[in-house]
């Protein structure tokens, strides 16, 4: 899966870099709690070009990242000047809690018999009021293609796997269009759920 990511960082950053992903940000910060004792904590998970983490640097989030890909950790550190860390949603674990994880495009590569344990242990790293971010290519069941493997959703598939930790209310889910031109049919499944 890395491979995939390194062998065509330049391809795949210089295609989503400058994607206008603010309306999915805007909702996801609408439900980012604030913190008494200094800026919000986000964390962008699966930072891919680090074109998020600059945003949420920018607009004064304390934020850090992490990438399963090595090229991706430089990229995102490099373009957004965040502290950025080579990991696997598989082994995630942080050492304080966070007011937000922002999982864009991101989640979509973890095999769908682990996704179950994976979001319990981002929702393990929320704050009480804590806001979660994620987002998979509309479809069903998973597939392989150039080389990565893709665990597609529909609403209805995204309800039920957060509804299935039991930890987060009522989730606010909509579909969009891929923002690359030439990406345009593709249909994306996006939801901002907040942890009870």
């Amino acid at each position: 899966m890395t491979n995939y990511y390194d062998s065509n960082a330049n391809g795949f950053i210089a295609t989503t870099r400058d994607v206008d992903m603010s309306d999915a940000r805007e909702r996801f910060l609408a439900a980012v709690p604030a913190r008494a004792d200094g800026p919000a904590r986000i964390l962008d998970a699966g930072s891919g070009s680090g074109r998020d983490a600059l945003a949420f640097r920018v607009s004064g989030y304390d934020v850090k990242a992490f990438d399963a890909a090595p090229a991706m950790v430089a990229a995102t550190q490099a373009h957004s000047a965040v502290e950025t860390r080579l990991m696997r949603f598989e082994d995630f674990a942080w050492e304080h809690s966070l007011e937000g994880i922002w999982a864009c495009a991101s989640l979509l590569h973890v095999a769908d018999a682990e996704l179950p344990g994976v979001v319990d242990r981002l929702a393990d790293h929320l704050v009480p009021d804590g806001a979660l971010y994620l987002s998979f290519k509309r479809g069903t069941g998973e597939r392989v293609k150039d080389g990565r493997r893709f665990t597609d959703m529909t609403s209805e598939t995204l309800a039920a796997l957060l509804d299935r930790s039991g930890v987060f209310g009522e989730p606010d889910i909509w579909e969009s269009r891929d923002c690359r031109p030439d990406r345009a049919f593709e249909v994306w499944v996006n939801a901002v759920v907040v942890k009870r």
